[in-house]
């Protein structure tokens, strides 16, 4: 009988760049996602870009939950729109890759977590849209991508009161990392701002139309989670929500 939940997280690509092994692909994610899964009592499993439609089910078949992980731009026509100067790497495989994974998550009704670019995924794929720079704004923003270590943290996020964040950290505000150098613009129909900066910056949400628990984060929880109990708490939420997909399943 399986005990602990295991959890998905979507996996990128990095191309080796050395003499010997100069062009090769290699499916990654940073350890710091696996760590923080370890620690919540979840079985974390690097789910592999492909476009494989039938092997993406089958990936999604085997999770109890799902986080969707930081990197590339999204694409922008993804979200009806033409690339900007100051678009960064975009990865569209990747893109549709995830669009599929994140279909077939909620089709299971598995718990989802999306983390920066996941964050922006999850808005896009329910049409949601993008400033595709943070100078594309209309209003003048904070610095949102950091120049200092992953464990440094820049600027407050503040809570909407009302909200699952607010409720399970009991604080109104949290002091988060930032590496991010696009935005929200549009907030999809079916997602509820938890927290936004002082500039006005959509920083989390959740969907409270889902029939589980799907949120996102726009900040790096698993860079601060080996030094700050409450973004590792982000991942503990996740891991007990999945929970009840082993229950469900004896």
């Amino acid at each position: 009988m399986k005990e602990k939940p295991i959890i998905g997280i979507s996996g990128s690509i990095i191309i080796d760049h050395s003499q010997q092994f100069a062009g090769y692909h290699r499916s990654y994610v940073n350890d710091d996602y696996i760590d923080a899964v370890i620690k919540a009592g979840g079985i974390p499993y690097i789910i592999p870009v492909n476009t494989d439609s039938e092997v993406i089910k089958e990936q999604v078949a085997m999770l109890d939950g799902i986080i969707f992980s930081g990197g590339q731009d999204i694409a922008p026509r993804f979200y009806n729109e033409e690339p900007r100067q100051k678009l960064s790497e975009i990865f569209p495989d990747r893109d549709e890759f995830e669009f599929q994974l994140l279909a077939a998550a909620e089709k299971k009704g598995i718990p989802i977590f999306g983390i920066c670019r996941g964050f922006h995924l999850i808005n896009v794929f329910h049409g949601g849209s993008l400033y595709q720079d943070l100078t594309y704004a209309p209003n003048e923003v904070y610095q949102h991508f950091q120049p200092d270590l992953p464990t440094d943290k820049t600027h407050h996020v503040h809570l909407e009161e009302s909200g699952l964040l607010a409720r399970e950290f009991g604080v109104n505000k949290l002091l988060v990392n930032s590496f991010h150098h696009q935005i929200i613009k549009e907030l999809a129909q079916p997602l509820t701002i938890e927290a936004q900066s002082l500039d006005g910056v959509c920083e989390a949400y959740i969907n409270e139309d889902y029939k589980n628990l799907e949120f996102g984060v726009q900040w790096h929880p698993e860079m601060l989670h080996r030094v700050d109990d409450k973004m590792q708490h982000l991942f503990n939420i996740l891991v007990n929500a999945s929970k009840g997909a082993i229950d469900n399943e004896e």
